[in-house]
C-alpha cells in the first residue's frame, strides 16, 4: 500500500511491515499503526512513521547507544501484551527529542518502546519510580569529556 507522509513523501509499505500499538503511544492514543523507517545516512537513528497520520513521525534510537546499563523490569503482563515468551524476542527503542545543537538532544528513557518484530506488535512501557528521565541527554557525559579544555601549562600568574 502507498501512504502519504509529510517527511518522506509517498512511501510504499507492505502489510507485514506495519507494527500495531494496541494501546497507542502516550499522547497519541488514536494512532496505532506505524512503520519503522531506516535511513543509512541517519544511523543509528530510525523513524517511527504513523500509517494513519501523515504528519506524525518520531525519531528513535536503541537506548544502549547512550546508556550502557539501561534495564527494564518487564512483567508477564507486558510480555503477554506483546505476545512474547521472553524479553529476548523484543527490541527496545527510546524516543529522541531533537534540538538545534547535538549536545542538547535528549532521549526518553522513562517511556521506552518495546517491539515484537515477529508478531508486529508494539507497546510503550512506562517505567515508574523516577528511575529514568524523559529528558536524558543523548550524549550525556560523552560530549563534556570531549569538550573539556586541556590543562593549561601556564602558571597561575601567567593566566591572569
Amino acid at each position: 500500500m502507498l501512504i502519504q507522509t509529510s517527511r518522506f513523501g509517498e512511501i510504499e509499505v507492505e502489510e507485514n511491515q506495519i507494527i500495531t500499538f494496541p494501546s497507542g503511544l502516550v499522547g497519541f492514543s488514536e494512532d496505532r499503526r506505524f512503520v519503522i523507517r531506516e535511513d543509512d545516512a541517519a544511523a543509528p537513528f530510525l523513524w517511527l512513521q504513523s500509517v494513519d497520520s501523515n504528519g506524525l513521525a518520531f525519531v528513535m534510537i536503541e537506548p544502549h547507544v547512550s546508556v550502557s546499563n539501561y534495564e527494564l523490569e518487564l512483567t508477564q503482563e507486558h510480555l503477554n501484551k506483546l505476545d512474547a515468551k521472553n524479553i529476548e524476542e523484543l527490541r527496545v527503542f527510546v524516543l529522541v527529542t531533537m534540538a538545534k545543537e547535538m549536545k542538547d538532544v535528549t532521549i526518553n528513557l522513562q517511556g521506552p518502546l518495546l517491539f515484537n518484530p515477529e508478531k508486529r506488535l508494539g507497546l510503550q512501557f512506562i517505567i515508574p519510580d523516577g528511575k529514568y528521565s524523559t529528558r536524558h541527554l543523548l550524549f550525556g557525559d560523552k560530549l563534556k569529556d570531549n569538550n573539556q579544555e586541556e590543562p593549561s601549562s601556564k602558571t597561575p600568574e601567567e593566566q591572569q
